[in-house]
């Protein structure tokens, strides 16, 4: 968008002259020239009730003033602000009530009246905290844990530019003895209570804070003098019990990410990470930091570490591609205005290759496990009937209605596909490179050069189009990027990017999980009848989804239904009991679900006699294995 094009106003200011560049956005990290500071108090310390208020001084004017709640968050790409929690909205000045009217169309914004000699006035609320909903509107506390992010808790004058706004936020902590970590700079702590060096509105909802009774931060590691923390927050301290080569494992991860991009966009990294089977999960990216979340036993269990292996990974990869290097369309410059999504195949779908790649070049997944996910995705993408009415593009266009839609029927719907898909069509490309330069040349090669941008920076934002990833492309290996794109993203496909025949390997189904699927259904509590019957469900029996043109489909059978029994015995033996129905189908060429749907029961019969099917990936031999030079860790420098 336009304004994407220019610097800051403080820039323009001081040097009054306007220069228009191609599509560098210096992110503003001081206070903005010639705007007045808010204060924000945010009191947490009844956060563990779900209750915590917010207290701002700000500066104003007599006349009229909209004040303004977030709505399109950054990373979360939808209209995620839980304006729902907000309660006990009060404005005053001095002593004087204003009152103040919600507008009729855009609900986040509130208008009033300001009197003549007023300068500041006084904003109080609640917000209702609830670990329900998506993203951060779900995440806010349990006993022993605290995540901030900040933009549930601010309400401001309306701006067209969030860098040109200064808030000096401070908190209270649920205790003086609760540890924290942030991006922001700490100026005063007393007891609970910590304040905040003054940031732009920008700077400020790209910190979030995390605190809890239980914490540890390890150092672990540097990119270019700027110095990378893990910071870890759980439920108990048993799950902070963490053997050094876990600690290792991320250290190897903070040098295979220098290795591949060179230079940092950041002046220090901290990954906030909550250890918890209370607070949901998440993974949100921000320049210098990420807000993580995953299993109390994440850090503690190398089976729990591999099921969610790409999240950490994944997030501060975004450091570099979507915070710093960001299409043009989602570089939005205030929080009201909409994010328009279409680019995400580059903004996730090369961090979702690079989360999971790295991974593995940092040991954290094994190079099977890496494998096996690929496999995965590769064969659900497939059977994804939702493909054959909807381009890979329309998932990201449609993002935000996509991010929490529900799980039911999901495989006819699409989901947000551009994560994995992008993750094979990403490697695809990366093969195509290797192959047509004689291993010359990869699409790490392209990454460094975008997204590395070679300098050391500060936070940044410096946009880019479609036009310029072909660019880039085709600046390391001339090859048709345009039409490469055109048919993996605009077009409607039948089948996903595959990587693997021109990288030495083929998809194959065998009668086992691989040991990442295996232990990823336990961690998600679910059964795989997906490529058998059609049938995803949770351990219980429940149908989460059915796929189209498969027997389960054919037999009228759909999401909400509940499988009671298979083959006259009652569902009690979860995945086993499955495959082995399965199994026994291969001789009778039938299996026979007793259903319900409330007290209502009925009996299906399904003709099927392949039995169980699992995705893998086999070697072709004689063809050159790329996907294991593509494994290979980096040389650390």
């Amino acid at each position: 968008m336009p304004s994407a094009l220019f610097f800051r106003r403080w820039w323009l200011w001081t040097l009054a002259l306007a220069f228009v560049i191609s599509s560098a956005l210096p992110l503003a990290r001081a206070q903005a020239q010639g705007t007045a500071t808010i204060a924000l108090h945010l009191d947490a310390s009844r956060a563990v009730q779900g209750w915590l208020t917010v207290h701002e001084t700000i500066p104003a004017t007599a006349g009229a003033l909209t004040l303004q709640y977030p709505k399109w968050i950054p990373g979360e790409h939808s209209p995620s602000g839980p304006l729902v929690n907000v309660a006990d909205v009060h404005i005053a000045a001095g002593s004087s009530v204003l009152p103040w009217t919600r507008d009729p169309v855009d609900l986040y914004a509130y208008h009033l009246n300001v009197p003549v000699g007023v300068t500041t006035i006084d904003v109080d609320f609640t917000f209702l905290a609830a670990n329900g909903g998506n993203y951060s509107s779900a995440r806010t506390a349990t006993p022993n844990l605290l995540s901030i992010t900040w933009n549930k808790f601010v309400l401001t004058p309306r701006v067209d530019d969030y860098a040109t706004q200064t808030i000096a936020p401070s908190i209270t902590l649920p205790g003086a003895d609760w540890k924290y970590a942030t991006a922001l700079q700490t100026t005063a702590q007393h007891g609970a209570a910590i304040t905040f060096a003054p940031v732009t509105q920008e700077m400020l909802i790209d910190s979030p804070l995390d605190a809890g009774m239980n914490a540890r931060i390890w150092s672990i590691g540097a990119i270019n003098g700027a110095p990378v923390k893990l910071a870890a927050f759980a439920d108990t301290s048993e799950e902070l019990a963490v053997p050094q080569k876990t600690v290792d494992l991320f250290s190897n991860l903070v040098k295979q990410m220098q290795a591949l991009y060179r230079y940092r966009h950041f002046d220090h990294y901290v990954f906030l990470l909550t250890l918890s089977d209370v607070m949901p999960g998440e993974g949100v990216e921000h320049h210098q930091s990420s807000d993580d979340g995953s299993s109390g036993d994440y850090l503690t269990d190398r089976t729990a570490l591999a099921a969610n292996g790409d999240l950490l990974p994944h997030e501060f990869n975004h450091s570099w591609d979507g915070k710093f290097r960001r299409p043009y369309d989602l570089a939005t410059r205030n929080l009201q205005a909409p994010e328009i999504d279409d680019l995400l195949w580059v903004y996730e779908g090369m961090t979702q290759f690079y989360g999971d790649l790295q991974a593995e070049r940092s040991a954290i997944w094994t190079k099977q496990e890496w494998l096996d996910a690929l496999a995965e995705d590769y064969a659900r993408l497939d059977d994804t009937r939702g493909r054959d009415w909807r381009p890979l593009v329309d998932t990201a266009t449609a993002a935000s209605t996509l991010y929490g839609a529900p799980r039911e029927w999901e495989a006819e719907r699409r989901s947000v596909d551009y994560y994995d898909e992008g993750n094979l069509m990403w490697l695809e490309a990366d093969v195509i490179i290797r192959n047509a330069s004689g291993g010359k040349r990869s699409i790490d090669d392209v990454a460094r050069a975008f997204f590395g941008h070679r300098r050391d920076t500060g936070p940044e934002v410096i946009t880019y189009t479609r036009a310029d990833i072909i660019g880039a492309l085709n600046a390391v290996q001339p090859y048709d990027w345009d039409a490469f794109l055109k048919a993996r993203v605009d077009r409607l496909a039948p089948h996903p990017p595959n990587p693997f025949a021109i990288g030495g390997y083929r998809i194959a189904f065998t009668d086992a999980p691989s040991a990442l699927s295996k232990l990823r259904a336990a961690k998600r509590k679910t059964l795989d009848m997906r490529y058998s019957l059609g049938i995803i469900a949770n351990a219980d029996g429940t149908i989460v989804d059915v796929v189209r043109g498969t027997p389960a489909f054919n037999a009228g059978i759909g999401p909400g239904q509940k499988i009671v029994a298979i083959d006259s015995r009652a569902l009690t033996n979860g995945q086993s009991q499955v495959d082995d129905a399965l199994k026994a189908a291969r001789s009778s060429g039938t299996i026979h679900l007793l259903l319900s749907g409330g007290d209502v029961f009925r009996e299906v019969t399904l003709n099927y006699r392949d039995g169980p099917r699992y995705p893998h990936l086999e070697r072709v031999a004689g063809k050159t294995d790329v996907l294991s030079a593509i494994a290979q860790p980096l040389p650390v420098r």
